[in-house]
């Protein structure tokens, strides 16, 4: 790590901190490259539910069972098929390498997220949904409906405001004639003191970290369980830490398997997921900056980085979109940090490449909330090699790439491929930035 304001020099600098950034910066890495990353906030994982959302198959029946759909990279491919503007299209000559970057960064996360299996897990959500899924924090995993056996109990926290145990059963209730299996709600006299009966989730999660509490609760579990019950199912607040291993030790106590559902905001399993990338980053020597930057030309020129100056060979933008900062309205839309004009979006716009700059948002919106809406999904065009390109459809730098959510042409939000986008694109770039930097073969990096 360079000394505080000392200059730095690297061969690959990202920008962004979501997970396409640390993707890319693990990937670059993995390369063999210095790495600097730059986030002026950790980024949209901590928003996480815990889910990673890669594709789900976009030709399936609503009453297809679970097991009769597409697996997740075939998924992909149906999705490119039929979405034109899509990252998935772009990259469709890419599409076979998807599930090497899945494995690549949930296995660089493999403390908290469960290695995937090529086919889509169907976990609950807050709101009586079934949401499918790559893979998902551990603490998930015995909650896919696809292969609880039994019965399932949905675990009502009794007098506690946060969650509906009905609307999360509700889910599975609809959705067994797909493969889901029985449900019940059980209701536990969890956190009825003063200074929890209120509490955040994340309070509840520090709560049942602490010595015997994870215990008592699976004592108070295993009294209530219905006959034939294999998996509890908990709000998402069985602990901050892995290393505090409440789920097992819930399980220890109760006899049956526990598992989360998915979250809503605020998220317990998005600071899990964050804390994982800190501690990833840091153990695999990528150098972290705080700040935004500012006077850039690009590749291989200084900008400038929370008071710090960089030099990069090659650069990856992987800042997001409106939350994260990626696009941004200063008159009209476009990418802050190096002034590219927002060219892509999906929808009507998609196939045109028309220049969505300075249109105004409501000529980016339709009526109908159902379809595609261009301003959501607005974002730096990309040819096939992840270059950003410029208005006039021409590759702004050969040693510039663009990853996650900051490329057009899918709302992230909503379509069910915004992680796989960010690990898809975030390993692509980081390898080709690392290859350009270096200018020698992309190998792993040993050690």
């Amino acid at each position: 790590m360079p000394a505080d304001g000392a200059a730095i020099t690297c061969d690959v600098l990202v920008v962004g901190g979501g997970m396409a950034g640390a993707t890319a910066a693990l990937a670059a890495r993995d390369a063999g490259a210095r790495v600097a990353l730059a986030r002026r906030a950790p980024g949209s994982t901590g928003l996480s539910g815990g889910a990673v959302s890669v594709a789900h198959d976009p030709a399936a029946l609503p009453d297809a069972p679970f097991g009769g759909r597409a697996g997740v990279v075939e998924s992909a491919r149906r999705i490119a098929a039929t979405h034109p503007g899509h990252p998935y299209h772009v990259l469709r000559g890419s599409l076979d390498r998807l599930w090497t970057a899945v494995e690549f960064a949930t296995g660089q996360l493999s403390s908290i997220l469960a290695p995937p299996s090529g086919r889509n897990r169907w976990l609950l959500t807050p709101f009586g949904k079934v949401h499918p899924a790559a893979t998902c924090q551990r603490s998930m995993v015995a909650g896919d409906l696809a292969e609880a056996k039994g019965v399932l109990a949905v675990v009502a926290p009794r007098g506690h405001l946060w969650w509906d145990a009905g609307l999360v059963a509700s889910g599975a209730i609809r959705a067994r004639p797909l493969g889901a299996p029985e449900t019940r709600v059980v209701a536990l006299d969890l956190f009825l003191w003063e200074d929890a009966a209120l509490a955040r989730p994340v309070d509840l999660a520090r709560l049942l970290e602490a010595p015997g509490a994870a215990e008592e609760v699976g004592r108070m579990l295993a009294q209530r369980l219905p006959r034939g019950a294999t998996v509890a199912l908990f709000p998402p607040i069985l602990g901050l830490s892995p290393g505090a291993r409440v789920p097992e030790r819930v399980e220890g106590a109760a006899g049956v398997q526990v598992a989360e559902f998915l979250s809503d905001l605020p998220s317990v399993p998005g600071l899990r997921l964050q804390r994982a990338v800190d501690e990833r980053l840091a153990a695999s020597g990528v150098t972290v900056l705080a700040g935004e930057v500012h006077g850039a030309a690009g590749p291989g020129a200084p900008a400038r980085v929370g008071g710090r100056e960089v030099v990069a060979e090659s650069w990856v933008l992987a800042s997001g979109r409106f939350v994260g900062g990626g696009i941004a309205r200063r008159g009209e839309l476009l990418e802050p940090a190096l002034g590219l004009p927002v060219l892509a979006s999906e929808g009507a716009f998609a196939e045109a490449g028309a220049h969505l700059a300075a249109r105004p948002a409501a000529s980016l919106t339709v009526r109908d909330s159902r379809s595609p809406q261009p301003l959501l999904s607005a974002g730096l065009k990309v040819d096939a090699e992840l270059h950003p390109l410029d208005a006039d459809g021409r590759v702004a730098s050969p040693r510039l790439f663009a990853a996650g959510a900051v490329v057009g042409g899918h709302d992230q939000a909503s379509d069910g491929t915004g992680m796989g986008v960010a690990m898809l694109t975030g390993w692509l770039a980081g390898r080709s930035a690392a290859a350009v930097a270096r200018a020698r073969p992309v190998l792993p990096r040993r050690g």
